[in-house]
C-alpha cells in the first residue's frame, strides 16, 4: 500500500514542476513588460499636412510637404498606445492665412516646430519633440494664370432604374476657377468629383461632394472652391404626342414654300414634372429649304425642342413633299 502512494506521488511530481515553469515564465514575461514599458524609446512619426485656402491670384511652384516627420521620446507604454491608435490627427495649414502679407512675388516660411504647436495635445499623449523635418515650410510664389474647368460628377446609384424612369445629375457650380502656371493649365479642361455611391435611392437627393485633385496637381494648382454641390433627381418619364405645323428655313427672299402635309405629328416624352410645358411654344418642326439643291423629292423634317431633358421619339411623316412658288 506505501509503495503506491510513493508511486503516486512520483507521478504527480513532474506535472507541478511543470505547472511552476511556467508562473515562473508569466512572472518573468510581466516583470519584463513592467520595465519595458517604464523605459523611454525615440520614434520618428508622421503627421499628415493639410493645405487649404490656396490665395487667389497666387501659385506656389514648389511642392509642399504631405507629411511633417517628427522625432519623439516617451515612455514604452505611451509609445504603445500611440501605436495602437494608429492614426494621427491631421495638422490644417490655411495658405492665405499665412502668405496674406506677402506680395505675389515674395516668398514665405513658416517654423514648423511653432505651428505644430502642443506636439502631446496633437498625440494625445505626453512626448518630447527632439527634431522635426522639415524644420520650416516654404512657399514659393511664381506668376499665376486661371482657367475655368468644367466639373464632372462620378455618382454611382445602387437603384434597379426601369425604362421608364429619368436620372438627372445638376452640379452646382458647373464650372468653377482654377490658378496655375500657363503649361499646367493647358493640360487640364475638365475635373471629376470624388466618386458618390447611393443605394436604395428614391426621388431627389441634395448632397456636397469634394472636387478631386489629381495626385500630380496637388500643390500646383489653386481651386476656387474645394465642393460642389449635387442635386441628384429621378423622376418618371412621360409620352405626348403633339401636332405640329411645318416650317420652312433659308428660303429665299420672294419665294414661297408649301410642305404637304402641312402639319406633323411629333410624339415626345420628358419627365413628369415638365409635361405641362409641352406645346407648339417649346417644339418646333422644320425643314431646311438648303435640301432642294440636291432635286430631292421630299425633304427631311427635323424636330427640335426648348426643354432640355426631353426626347423625341417618332416623327410622322418624317419627310414630306413641298411646292416652290415665286411671288
Amino acid at each position: 500500500m506505501q509503495n503506491k502512494d510513493v508511486s503516486s506521488i512520483k507521478r504527480k511530481y513532474p506535472t507541478r514542476r511543470i505547472f511552476s515553469f511556467f508562473i515562473c515564465l508569466l512572472i518573468s514575461a510581466f516583470l519584463w513588460l513592467i520595465s519595458a514599458l517604464n523605459r523611454s524609446y525615440t520614434r520618428t512619426v508622421a503627421i499628415p499636412v493639410k493645405f487649404v485656402n490656396y490665395p487667389v491670384g497666387k501659385r506656389i511652384v514648389n511642392k509642399l510637404p504631405p507629411y511633417i516627420m517628427a522625432d519623439i521620446k516617451t515612455s514604452g507604454a505611451k509609445l504603445l498606445m500611440l501605436l495602437v491608435k494608429k492614426s494621427i490627427a491631421e495638422i490644417t495649414i490655411d495658405v492665405s492665412a499665412v502668405t496674406s502679407k506677402k506680395s505675389l512675388s515674395g516668398n514665405t516660411a513658416i517654423n514648423t516646430v511653432a505651428f505644430i504647436g502642443n506636439l502631446s495635445k496633437l498625440l494625445n499623449t505626453d512626448v518630447d519633440l527632439i527634431k522635426v523635418k522639415p524644420d520650416s515650410i516654404h512657399f514659393i510664389f511664381g506668376k499665376t494664370f486661371t482657367k475655368k474647368v468644367f466639373i464632372k460628377p462620378q455618382v454611382q446609384i445602387n437603384y434597379n432604374i426601369p425604362q421608364g424612369i429619368f436620372k438627372r445629375i445638376k452640379v452646382i457650380p458647373q464650372y468653377i476657377t482654377i490658378s496655375s502656371d500657363s503649361a499646367t493649365l493647358a493640360k487640364i479642361d475638365t475635373l471629376y468629383t470624388e466618386k458618390l455611391v447611393l443605394n436604395n435611392l428614391n426621388q431627389k437627393v441634395e448632397q456636397q461632394t469634394d472636387i478631386q485633385l489629381p495626385e500630380e496637381l496637388d500643390g500646383l494648382v489653386a481651386l476656387s472652391a474645394q465642393k460642389v454641390t449635387l442635386q441628384i433627381n429621378l423622376d418618371e418619364y412621360a409620352q405626348k404626342t403633339i401636332q405640329l405645323p411645318v416650317q420652312v428655313l433659308n428660303a429665299p427672299v420672294n419665294t414661297s414654300v408649301k410642305t404637304f402635309p402641312a402639319t406633323v405629328n411629333v410624339t415626345i416624352t420628358v419627365p413628369y414634372n415638365l409635361f405641362d410645358s409641352l406645346n407648339a411654344s417649346t417644339i418646333k418642326a422644320f425643314v431646311d429649304f438648303k435640301q432642294t439643291v440636291n432635286q430631292k423629292e421630299k425633304l427631311t423634317v427635323t424636330v427640335s425642342s426648348s426643354i432640355i431633358d426631353s426626347k423625341i421619339t417618332q416623327i410622322s411623316p418624317q419627310k414630306v413633299e413641298f411646292v416652290i412658288r415665286k411671288q
